[in-house]
């Protein structure tokens, strides 16, 4: 049985993930877009500042006025203000763990954005952590586009940096 503090501690887990790669773009990568119509980094980094607290309100509260009213406050974000806003979304997630039972988790019934209906600890893993893991790799991938070839999956997966492994065929070479 998964409780809330392995809800929790994976939501935590990933906004330090999130954190570690926003540190990882490159000069002039705040702009970066792959194609017209899609997010830039700094769109994607100011989803990320409030996607899983926002997420988890929702789905106790029953509604998205609290969701949409940080999306609101997130649009003016800058990048310099993203570690702060990630650790007061750490603070959030923190607070609201406390706030909910175990038993809450097992039997509160939710509504997902499309109208489905969907057990508070299942929702929780499915929206509220997974939405970072999905944009932590849209991160990682804008990161790597935008110009910063020396990070790779330890980056996107841990959150910490590592020196690539050399080649087999290098090492016999030398």
């Amino acid at each position: 049985m998964i409780t809330k503090n392995d809800i929790r501690d994976l939501i935590l887990k990933e906004c330090d993930i999130c954190l570690h790669l926003a540190a990882q773009i490159p000069e002039g990568g705040m702009g970066y877009t792959p194609s017209e119509g899609q997010r830039t980094t700094l769109e994607l980094l100011r989803y990320l500042s409030f996607c899983s607290i926002g997420a988890a309100r929702m789905l106790v509260d029953g509604h998205w006025e609290a969701y949409q009213a940080m999306s609101e406050a997130a649009k003016t974000m800058t990048a310099d203000e993203f570690p702060a806003a990630m650790a007061s979304q750490k603070e959030q997630v923190s607070a609201f763990f406390d706030e909910v039972t175990q038993e809450q988790l097992d039997t509160q019934i939710a509504k997902t954005p499309m109208g489905e209906d969907i057990r508070l600890d299942v929702g929780l893993v499915s929206m509220a952590q997974h939405w970072l893991v999905a944009y932590r790799m849209q991160l990682f991938l804008y990161v790597k586009q935008a110009g910063n070839n020396d990070i790779w999956t330890p980056d996107c997966w841990m959150g910490v940096s590592m020196d690539k492994p050399v080649p087999a065929e290098t090492v016999a070479d030398a």
